[in-house]
């Protein structure tokens, strides 16, 4: 059977990507990655700036893409971009070269919302074929955390209630975040405490060094037991706190220095792990509760080594499992997640906003229907 091939076009906030991929019916593969970074241009003003971000995409995307042969382009597929959501202006950017390319190669244009397609970039270099389903998915980024249970079905149709069919998946979204999202809140704090740009590198770098110290112990926000919903802003509420009482401290004693270096790893090590835990346990609790076979991270947080670390130890953790079936199911049941596996995107660069997860999306909702 034919491969499919798609140039992807990926500008929703502050990367210029675009990446042709290819599909032989099992596996997704990265052809041709390509992609300009703009952390330089904001890291000057501690983060990113719409407008700058939206010039930078028209002034370098035409450059990235001049990077591809003109014969490679001319034998894609498809061409799939992001439409939404994003910053406004820089998705224009996106849309209208895509438009130009449609308009010279004659290629159909696919217009994908990227943050549902977080899913399928776990997708990528993985063979479809070999994936245990159901799966528990937390799609954890900047501005949204989200919990999915995707299943494989046989139903055609695209939409029915809360759920949606993407060929013979079959994906419902269970709980989302209902203020700060992680990731949100891993810069809100790191800006707090005056670390640079890009602020979620530098936390989890810190982290690493600290170590539990009971003076800036953080309570947990998991809500109810029952439930699986996610709420940061207490957590950012409470180091603003911490700072505010120490920059008292500092006034009275007439110090310099709000925090020593080794204070500012220990909360960092304490933020991280406040985070970690309930996203990990979130997600493990949501595994027991759907009967998954599966767990899953997707999002740029998912790049982080201390929540994959985290939930590999939660699975491990039989007593723990023992009770949380207890907890939530209320029977005795045959759930048995001992050889229940964590998966995370292939390589670092798929867990960030890319073009790859735009076309993976679209092959597996459009393509493979002409399969069956």
């Amino acid at each position: 059977m034919k491969i499919q091939r798609t140039l992807a076009i990926e500008t929703s906030c502050d990367d210029t990507s675009i990446w042709i991929v290819n599909f032989d019916w099992n596996t997704f593969l990265v052809e041709e990655l390509l992609a300009y970074s703009q952390v330089k241009e904001h890291n000057i003003f501690g983060g990113v700036v719409p407008e700058i971000a939206s010039r930078l995409h028209s002034e370098k995307i035409i450059t990235v893409l001049s990077q591809i042969w003109r014969d490679k382009i001319k034998d894609i597929n498809s061409i799939s971009v992001t439409t939404e959501p994003g910053l406004p202006w820089s998705l224009v950017v996106g849309k209208t070269v895509a438009s130009l390319l449609w308009e010279y190669f004659d290629k159909p244009i696919i217009e994908v919302n990227h943050i549902l397609w977080h899913i399928f970039a776990l997708f990528l270099e993985r063979n479809i074929n070999e994936i245990p389903f159901p799966m528990a998915l937390l799609t954890a980024s900047g501005w949204h955390n989200n919990l999915y249970i995707v299943s494989k079905h046989d139903k055609d149709k695209w939409r029915e209630n809360n759920k949606l069919y993407c060929w013979d998946y079959e994906i419902e979204q269970i709980w989302q975040t209902l203020d700060d999202a992680a990731g949100e809140c891993f810069d809100k704090v790191s800006r707090m405490l005056g670390w640079p740009y890009p602020w979620w590198v530098w936390i989890s770098q810190q982290a690493k060094l600290g170590k539990a110290n009971k003076e800036f112990e953080l309570n947990r926000v998991r809500l109810s037991k029952q439930e699986f919903n996610f709420s940061f802003s207490g957590v950012k509420s409470q180091i603003n706190h911490l700072i505010n009482k120490r920059q008292v401290e500092t006034w009275e004693n007439k110090e310099k220095q709000i925090f020593s270096d080794s204070e500012i790893k220990d909360i960092a090590w304490e933020f991280q792990e406040s985070v970690v835990e309930v996203l990990g346990k979130k997600l493990v609790r949501s595994a027991i509760k759907y009967w998954a076979k599966s767990v899953w991270l997707s999002g740029w947080v998912s790049a982080n080594d201390r929540l994959q670390e985290y939930i590999l130890e939660l699975l491990d953790n039989k007593q723990w499992i023992e009770n949380q079936k207890q907890n939530i199911l209320n029977e005795e049941n045959s759930v048995n997640l001992e050889n229940v596996k964590l998966f995370v995107p292939t390589k670092k660069v798929y867990c960030t906003d890319n073009a790859a997860m735009i076309w993976v999306a679209w092959i597996l909702s459009q393509t493979l229907n002409n399969k069956k």
